[in-house]
């Protein structure tokens, strides 16, 4: 009879664990479940209560080393589509609003009013208010910029 109890018990406790992981898609009642599943194995085949509580600890730690992280690997999106910025600045021109110094960042008008931080591309460059860039790229929320040629063959 207490060899009956015991295969009811683990039971009882793997299905409560499937439901509790059906519930919170947590993925970790989910290798309580497999714990208990060996435990019940155990009892079936008749070892004691001892034994079942190691069979279960130990299929329990060892599915969630195992097991859980490459089932968190498998549904992570890592592996689905990039990310791909809509409305890029890179390419458009603008207009700086406060100078950009040397090595530090000043502000950039871009089209009819985004105001973005900015940077010029080289460190060592200092660009005034008022003069004419072209974004290269991005750098965060900070543009890289590079004065634009006036038609006289000058950069402002």
């Amino acid at each position: 009879m207490g060899e009956d109890l015991d295969i009811i018990f683990w039971a009882v406790a793997a299905a409560a664990a499937f439901l509790g992981e059906i519930f919170t898609v947590s993925f970790f009642l989910l290798f309580f479940c497999l714990g208990a599943l060996a435990a019940l194995v155990i009892a079936a085949l008749g070892f004691g209560v001892g034994l079942q509580v190691v069979g279960f600890v130990a299929a329990t730690v060892l599915s969630m080393a195992v097991l859980r992280p490459a089932l968190v690997n498998r549904i992570s999106l890592r592996g689905g589509e990039r990310y791909q910025a809509r409305g890029s600045i890179a390419g458009r021109s603008g207009v700086v609003t406060a100078p950009i110094e040397p090595g530090a960042s000043g502000t950039v008008r871009i089209g009819s009013g985004e105001f973005w931080s900015a940077r010029a591309v080289y460190p060592d460059q200092r660009i005034e208010a008022g003069a004419r860039v072209r974004v290269l790229d991005t750098d965060g929320l900070t543009a890289l910029v590079e004065p634009l040629e006036e038609e006289g063959g000058g950069k402002r």
